[in-house]
């Protein structure tokens, strides 16, 4: 399994990162970052698990971030750290659907308490995927199938195979635009592990899932506000973002203008 801890504060950062006994929870990497600019970088490259992260920091806050991982890596569990005891703060993280809220200084004690629960939800949750992996597989053709998935396993995978492969995931992610999908549920639909995948649609596609799965949404929403008379919030919807706020940011930042002036500019 794999965690990373999120905090602006490289004294708290490394703290976290030495006085948690990852090993415990099933833990083997532990990513760090220092910013939500950061944090999306590396999760872009790596499915995390667990993220525990800062509220208050440059560039984007934690709960900015969260809600990137809420559409993007709906799998990784999050649990907040932070000096900020305010009502506000803690109501809209856990409102969001993090795990818990915990308040610096961190009790250790406490902090182990919710990271064996948070093991216990991954564990679970990755006995589920393989289990749906497993019974995907035997519904396949048996020889084709694990003959493919054992090369992948290898490191070794050819150009005839992994091609069809990533064409079979692109073909998962458009038909899949207005669900919350996650990284580790496309790579089950192709037979490969989360990480395998990460690396095999980069390396053919010159960018990361979750960039294409933005291109592809991006451009859903703006040819729903192009040609259809749908109010803007089920646009949002319908190209995969239960999150109004973050899709109009997202747009924004992408489009230099937000959804409204998108469609009236293209209808003038």
């Amino acid at each position: 399994m794999k965690a990373i801890i999120i905090d602006d504060e490289a004294v708290a950062l490394a703290a976290m990162q030495r006085r948690i006994h990852w090993e415990k929870y099933g833990i083997d990497e532990v990513f760090t970052a220092q910013s939500m600019r950061q944090a999306i970088r590396l999760m872009e490259e790596n499915a995390m698990d667990l993220m525990l992260c800062d509220v208050e920091m440059p560039g984007g806050s934690g709960l900015e971030l969260y809600e990137w991982v809420r559409t993007y890596c709906p799998d990784t569990e999050c649990v907040f750290v932070s000096c900020h005891p305010e009502y506000e703060y803690v109501r809209k993280a856990l409102t969001m659907g993090s795990m818990d809220y915990v308040l610096k200084p961190v009790d250790y004690e406490e902090m182990d308490r919710i990271l064996q629960e948070a093991a216990e939800r991954i564990r679970n949750r990755h006995t589920r995927s393989q289990d749906s992996d497993n019974s995907s597989r035997r519904s396949l053709n048996g020889n084709e199938a694990d003959t493919s998935q054992e090369t992948a396993e290898q490191g070794f995978v050819p150009d005839r195979i992994w091609s069809d492969t990533i064409r079979d995931a692109v073909s998962y992610i458009r038909e899949h635009l207005g669900t919350n999908m996650s990284i580790g549920e496309i790579a089950s639909a192709v037979h490969l592990n989360p990480q395998y995948f990460m690396r095999l649609f980069k390396k053919e596609t010159g960018k990361s899932v979750l960039e294409y799965i933005t291109d592809c949404r991006l451009a859903s929403a703006k040819q729903m506000l192009e040609e259809t008379n749908l109010p803007i919030t089920e646009v949002a919807l319908a190209a995969g973002y239960d999150n109004f706020s973050y899709f109009s940011k997202l747009f924004r930042r992408n489009e230099g203008m937000s959804p409204s002036e998108y469609r009236k500019n293209k209808r003038i």
